[in-house]
Order: C-alpha cells, then sequence, then structure tokens
C-alpha cells in the first residue's frame, strides 16, 4: 500500500511540474508581444496609433468593460448552444450515412459561398426581415456556424467542430453588435463608438479581452471534449 501511496504522489508531482511547464512556454510568445508592444508603443509616442500596453492592460479591467463582455459572452454562450443543438446532429447524420450526406453536403457549401462566412449575405437579409435588433445579431451570429458545425463533425470531429463553431459565433455576434447594435451593449458596440471617440486604449483594450476570452473559453470546450471522450473510452 505505501508503494502505491508513493507511485500515486509521484506521479501527481509529475503531472503538476508537466502542466508548469506547459504554461510556461505557452505565456513565452504573450510576454514577447506584450513587452514588443510596450517597447514600440514608446518609441512611436502616439497613442492614437498604439497606446502603451500598460496604459491599455489598466483599461481593460473597468467594469463597464466587464459588463459589456458579459453581455457579449452570454448571447454568444446561447448561440454556441444553438448550433450545436443543431449542427451536431446534422453532421453525426451526414457522418452515419455516406448517402446523405453526399446530398446535403453540396447544399451546405452553396449556402455558404452564398451566405458568406461574414456578413456579406445574411445581414442585408436579416436586416430587411427584423430590423437592427437582437435577434438579428443571434440569427447572424448562428446562421453559418450552424453549416460549418455540420460540415466538420460530418467528418466525425466533433470536439473541433465546437470549437470552430464558438470561433465563428464569437466572431460574428461582436461583429453583427458594430454594425446593427441599437441597444448600446456588447463589446461590438462598444469597440465601434470607442473607435468614432478616438478611444484607442479602450480599443486595444477590448482587443485584449476578446482575445484571451476567446482563448479561455476555447480551453474549457476543449478541457470538456477531451474528458467526454475519455470516459467514452472506459
Amino acid at each position: 500500500m505505501g508503494l502505491k501511496n508513493l507511485s500515486h504522489t509521484v506521479g501527481d508531482e509529475n503531472k503538476q511540474e508537466t502542466g508548469t511547464v506547459r504554461w510556461f512556454y505557452r505565456s513565452i510568445p504573450f510576454v514577447l508581444l506584450f513587452l514588443f508592444w510596450e517597447i514600440l508603443a514608446r518609441l512611436i509616442h502616439n497613442s492614437l496609433i498604439l497606446p502603451p500596453f500598460s496604459a491599455v492592460a489598466v483599461n481593460a479591467f473597468s467594469p463597464p468593460l466587464a459588463y459589456h463582455l458579459a453581455s457579449t459572452l452570454t448571447f454568444s454562450l446561447l448561440g454556441l448552444l444553438i448550433i450545436s443543438l443543431v449542427g451536431l446532429p446534422l453532421g453525426m447524420l451526414m457522418h452515419r450515412f455516406k448517402k446523405a450526406g453526399g446530398v446535403i453536403n453540396p447544399f451546405f457549401w452553396f449556402l455558404l459561398f452564398a451566405f458568406g462566412i461574414g456578413a456579406a449575405g445574411t445581414a442585408p437579409v436579416l436586416i430587411a426581415w427584423f430590423g437592427p435588433s437582437q435577434l438579428t445579431i443571434l440569427l447572424q451570429s448562428v446562421l453559418v456556424p450552424i453549416l460549418v458545425v455540420a460540415l466538420i463533425s460530418g467528418y466525425g470531429d466533433r470536439l473541433t467542430a465546437v470549437r470552430v463553431g464558438f470561433l465563428l459565433c464569437w466572431s460574428l455576434r461582436i461583429g453583427g453588435e458594430m454594425m446593427f447594435g441599437m441597444s448600446g451593449e456588447g463589446l461590438g458596440y462598444q469597440l465601434s463608438w470607442c473607435y468614432h471617440l478616438h478611444n484607442m486604449e479602450t480599443v486595444y483594450a477590448m482587443m485584449l479581452i476578446m482575445g484571451f476570452t476567446g482563448l479561455f473559453v476555447d480551453s474549457v470546450l476543449k478541457y470538456v471534449g477531451n474528458l467526454v471522450k475519455e470516459t467514452y473510452r472506459r
């Protein structure tokens, strides 16, 4: 029993050490980027082009930005739920029944080219139908991701499908808030507003928030997906 407990203890310590080393190496590109950013901003000395990273980082922790982040993230996670409930079953159908996949696959690609990955095809139609509303932004953020999730999961990779689905949903949500957000809520609306006010410190701060929030949610999705895979294997 003593040897068994000792082996478990050593194994846990090795895992912790491996995790620490992994996080250390992953942090290197961010440290180099932010250090280069700070030095370049000091050399340029023009806050309208590139404010110092130190000033931007302080701005990123302001309470108003946290509120707008919560709004955008909540609707993005709602969109992820919708695209998962619709896109994954379609992809599993295409993966399991090859004849159905052969029929649906070209049609979905046609819709993707017609809609456009951004807002090229869907935005004018959705605005004509529903006006600049929250429903329009929600539909804008889920229509294309549903097709992409279905196509990727149709090849059997559901975890990648969900991760790419969130990336698209998050990006299209912010883009929709920028284009036709009327409530004044959300990172996209604030990003557009601050740009027009030439408040570049807040603009860059929101870009930091968007990047790290997306990275965090993607890591959670990856962790949960791998956990589910391990459970099924057992």
